[in-house]
Parts: C-alpha cells; sequence; structure tokens
C-alpha cells in the first residue's frame, strides 16, 4: 500500500490531533485509520516524531492510539522479530516511542540553530531600513463589516440602490438600504424590530443603531437590549422599553409619535444652533408626539393610525409551504415486520435520490432499528408518520439529496428534526449523535455542518474550525426539537445557526430571537447534498420528522407533506 491508498482524511486527523483540535468522533475516525491501515501506522510514528508532537493534554490520546498501532496486525514469522520482542522485556509501547520522539526533537532542536542562529520560537529581528533608502510598506487593513440584522418579513417590497434583501431570514450587513415601497422588518441582533414602510432610506449602523434619511419607521423595544439609537436628520433618540414611530421628510423635518414607554430625545443640531426647548435630553412620554425641525419643536397630536406597526399578511398556504420543502424523511416503514426492529425505513420520504446506506459510496443499506409504533413528534397529524429510528455502537447512515444545500449563492436554509438520547453506560466516551451535511466530494472535501447532541448531553454546533457548545446538557430519554438555520450567501460570509426546543417549549410561527448556538460568519461555498446520521459507539440516539426547507416555515409545520398537497 502507498500513502496514496490511504483515506485522505488521514493526513488532517493527525494535524488536529497535533494542535489539540481532534473531537471525539474524529478521535474514533483516526483510531480506525489505524487500526485498518499498516502504512498509516508508520506515518504515524514518523509525524509525530518529526513535529515532536507529545503536548501534555494528548498524552492520554496518545496512549489509546499506541494500543492500536503497535498491536499484532500481521503474523511475526522470523526468529529475528521474536528475539526482538523478547529483549524489550515489561518495556511499554509508549516508552519506547517517547524516547526516539525525545531524541527526534533534541536532533531537530540543534539542527535549527546551527542552521538560523536562533532557537525554534524565537523570532530574529526584521530588517532595519535607513530613512530615505525605503520604507516597509503598511499592512492592508482587513475591513471584516459584521452582520447586525435579519430581514424577518416583509411584504410587497421593492428595493433600490445595490445588493438589496432578497428573501426573508437574510443577514444584513451594516450598510445602507432603500425600501422603495412595501413594508420589511427588521430584526437586530440586540433584540430590537424595526418595520419599514417605503419609501424609506436606511442605513444600518451597528446592532443598536440606525439612521433615517427619510421615510416612516416605527420600533419595537425589546426588554433585555440596551438603549437603541434611532439617529435622523433632527434628533437622535433612545428608546426606553418603546414602541414608537417616526416620520421623516425630505426636507429632514422629523415627527416622533410614542405608543408605549418613553423616548429620550437628544437634538442632532450643533451646541450653538440647538433650541432652547432640547437643549438638554428632553423624554416624550408615552401618548405623545412631536414635530422637530429647524424651527419649530412643539406638540403635536399622536397618529397611531399612520404607521404600519407590523407587517401585513396571513399565514401561508399549506400547499405553499409544502413548495418550500425540500426533502422529508418520517422514517415510517410501509410495513411492519416480524420482529418490528426490522421493518424497512431506509426508503420513506421526499426528496432524496436513494435510500439511507451505510456509507457514501457505496449501495449497501445502513444500519439502524426500526421503532415503526413509535414517534418522537409530540402530536401526530398522520398516521404515515408513525415510526422513528434507533441508531447505537457506531450506527451510521447515509443519503443524498435531489436538491443540494448550496452556499456558493445567496439562499436560506433550514434543517429540522427530532433527536433523543439515551444513556448506555454512564461516564463513558463517545455518548455523541449527530446530523451532519457532506459533499458528493467527500472525504476529498471534508468540510461538514454538524448538528448534534455531544457526550457531555449539550447542544453543538460544529463547522469549520468552530464548536460551539451549549449548557445546561439536555435531559436523556426526552426528545428534543432540533432546528437548523443556514446563511448562504455568494459575495458575503455565511452564517449557522441552531434552536434546540423542549416538548414544554411553543415553537414560534416565525424563527426566534435566541438561537442556542450561533456560529462566527465564515466563507464557503460547498455544495452540500449529503446528509449523514451518526451515533457514537458508546451511545444510543433516536431520530425522527427530519425536514429541510427554504423557510422556517416549511420546517415547523408538522403536517404530512401528501396532506399539504391536498389544502
Amino acid at each position: 500500500m502507498t500513502v496514496q491508498d490511504l483515506p485522505p482524511q488521514f493526513n488532517r486527523l493527525l494535524n488536529q490531533l497535533i494542535d489539540s483540535q481532534l473531537s471525539d468522533e474524529e478521535f474514533e475516525e483516526l483510531e480506525q485509520c489505524l487500526s485498518e491501515y499498516p502504512q498509516a501506522r508508520q506515518i504515524y510514528f514518523d509525524y509525530l516524531d518529526i513535529n515532536s508532537g507529545i503536548q501534555k493534554n494528548n498524552v492520554d490520546r496518545l496512549k489509546e492510539l499506541d494500543q492500536i498501532v503497535t498491536a499484532d496486525h500481521t503474523p511475526q514469522s522470523s526468529a529475528s522479530q521474536q528475539t526482538h520482542l523478547k529483549h524489550r522485556g515489561n518495556r511499554s509501547p509508549l516508552f519506547g516511542y517517547l524516547s526516539v520522539a525525545a531524541a527526534s526533537v533534541a536532533l531537530m532542536v540543534s539542527a535549527h540553530w546551527l542552521l538560523t542562529g536562533y532557537l525554534i520560537g524565537v523570532k530574529p529581528p526584521g530588517p532595519t531600513l535607513e530613512m530615505g533608502k525605503g520604507t516597509l510598506p503598511p499592512p492592508v487593513p482587513i475591513k471584516n463589516i459584521p452582520y447586525v440584522a435579519t430581514l424577518a418579513r416583509s411584504f410587497d417590497c421593492k428595493w433600490g440602490d445595490q445588493n438589496p434583501p432578497r428573501f426573508s431570514g437574510q443577514r444584513l450587513l451594516s450598510r445602507e438600504l432603500y425600501l422603495e415601497h412595501g413594508v420589511a422588518e427588521f430584526r437586530f441582533d440586540c433584540g430590537v424590530r424595526l418595520v419599514l414602510e417605503g419609501p424609506t432610506k436606511i442605513n444600518i449602523d451597528s446592532a443598536s443603531r440606525a439612521t433615517i434619511a427619510s421615510g416612516s419607521v416605527v420600533l419595537h423595544g425589546y426588554e433585555s437590549s440596551p438603549e437603541f439609537e434611532l439617529i435622523t436628520p433632527q434628533a437622535r433618540f433612545f428608546d426606553i422599553g418603546t414602541e414608537y414611530g417616526t416620520k421623516v421628510k425630505e426636507d429632514g423635518s422629523t415627527e416622533l409619535h410614542v405608543f408605549q414607554g418613553a423616548v429620550r430625545v437628544q437634538s442632532e443640531m450643533e451646541p450653538e444652533m440647538e433650541m432652547v426647548e432640547i437643549s438638554a435630553p428632553l423624554i416624550v412620554g408615552e401618548g405623545k408626539a412631536r414635530k422637530i425641525d429647524e424651527n419649530i419643536n412643539e406638540e403635536i397630536a399622536l397618529k397611531t393610525d399612520d404607521f404600519k406597526h407590523e407587517v401585513p399578511g396571513k399565514p401561508k398556504e399549506l400547499s405553499v409551504v409544502r413548495e418550500e420543502l425540500l426533502a422529508y424523511d418520517s422514517f415510517h416503514p410501509p410495513a411492519i415486520s416480524d420482529p418490528e426492529e426490522i421493518s424497512e425505513w431506509r426508503h420513506s420520504g421526499i426528496g432524496w435520490s436513494n435510500p439511507w446506506r451505510i456509507r457514501y459510496d457505496k449501495a449497501d443499506a445502513a444500519s439502524g432499528k426500526s421503532n415503526p409504533r413509535d414517534t418522537l413528534q409530540p402530536d401526530l397529524l398522520s398516521p404515515n408518520q408513525l415510526g422513528c429510528v434507533e441508531l447505537n455502537k457506531g450506527n451510521i447512515a447515509w443519503r443524498t439529496l435531489e436538491k443540494p444545500i448550496r452556499l456558493d449563492i445567496d439562499a436560506i436554509y433550514y434543517i429540522s428534526f427530532f433527536i433523543e438520547k439515551s444513556v448506555v453506560q454512564r461516564l463513558a466516551n463517545h455518548q455523541y449523535g449527530s446530523l451532519s451535511l457532506f459533499s458528493d466530494d467527500y472525504p476529498k472535501n471534508d468540510k461538514n455542518i454538524l448538528f448534534g447532541v455531544n457526550t457531555k448531553s449539550y447542544p453543538t454546533l460544529r463547522l469549520k474550525n468552530q464548536t460551539h457548545e451549549v449548557a445546561p446538557p439536555l435531559q436523556h430519554e426526552q426528545p428534543y426539537f432540533f432546528v437548523g438555520k443556514i446563511v448562504a450567501s455568494e459575495n458575503s460570509p455565511d452564517q449557522v445557526f441552531l434552536r434546540a426546543f423542549s416538548l414544554d417549549e411553543t415553537v414560534p410561527d416565525q424563527e426566534p430571537m435566541v438561537w442556542t448556538c450561533e456560529s462566527e460568519p465564515f466563507e464557503d461555498s460547498t455544495i452540500y447534498n449529503l446528509i449523514r446520521l451518526y451515533a457514537g459507539k458508546s451511545s444510543k440516539f433516536r431520530f425522527d420528522e427530519l425536514r429541510i426547507g427554504t423557510s422556517w416555515e416549511s420546517v415547523v409545520d408538522f403536517h404530512d407533506p401528501e396532506d399539504m398537497r391536498d389544502e
């Protein structure tokens, strides 16, 4: 066997082991590679020697791997080999490896000092440039424009200028936007909501500040957020547990109407031009309204009906929600076998290219036990939804989507499923379960997005060098409803969210303000069309009611998709 015959992910796993970034699932994958490939075991020793990869927090894992790589995988036929083993006596294989590694490190440090004159890790002084004989170019600043808000809902909207929002759920950068007509709701990351009615020109300054050049806006405060600053040509408004509206005309004159709470007002004029009435901060209370321009600051009548307080519209028809559903699986077997656990669960659902299989590149049926008379969904809406699948002891199930999840375009995707963890062995490792997205280039392209539960039972979101785990732990033997959101963008960063609902919680009609896990923005253009369900080798998980769609409604509506067609 040559190096080219090894799994392509082998080198990456070794690097992550050195950097202490290997998850339990990846450690198990590395363990399997070392067990199956003799060439991998040789590279393992050579690689660690060269990189002096013995770190204090990796000793336990190295011991575990050492038992694998030094195991007797091939018959020892020669007498010289047997004699060599006798001379080793009772010395542990790890002790011998540590000796070799220590010698390698000493040799490497000496060679580096002789060649460079500096110890490893000591940065040599940079070049000194004399005045007039050239200077080092300054570093090029990288402007990282953050996401600060979300387009929650919209109705009959037409946007002007460049890069307008295109669909509900889209994340918004700090930039200027022009709503020509229609009504839209911006949900800022601080919790505040702004409802805009076109024509309105707005600049999103940050997660807690926006500027209105002209138009009509209603602000809904959020009790846990800091003061939100809304800047107009004539004044700055700071909400105090508030719902208020403001209208700004093209000439800059501004009206403020306070529906609930109170608003603190500060003049936007230069200090020498301030009017007496607002030379100091002014508090405008509930039920009051004021008009402010260059010449006037006076109380006016409150006009609640002149504003759009919410985005109009009615709930989507089920047929529309059905069209937004890309894939669905209830794990419902068409017939119950004897014994029941072997009932055929792998072919159910819609939006798939093939049944669940044991490997991404093979057609063999996936392992897993059917529970044909049970469901994790709290309210059964159709007999076709009866049934769930149980994976344990390292079971893996792969399936291919007909319509992939594309991160190379502007799009929004949602994924939902029920998951329940059972206790197999207390205090054991490898008690994790997950749903992951992969591309059909796997394992050459090993990028993935994972939603799951780790060994400590924390909800977990993992992707591209990011791992987000949130306490408190989930309860065992209790189903949870997981909803993931994937924000894809062609020219802006991507972002992923996870929300874990207990069965005691009400799932909202629109995506929540608070998510369980939230990734940092990242760059990715992968096309994910493989879904993988996985249970660690010491765990047992049940999965049910898997949905993938392009809207929040498409993955939180629990109707049978076949029934939704008839509505």
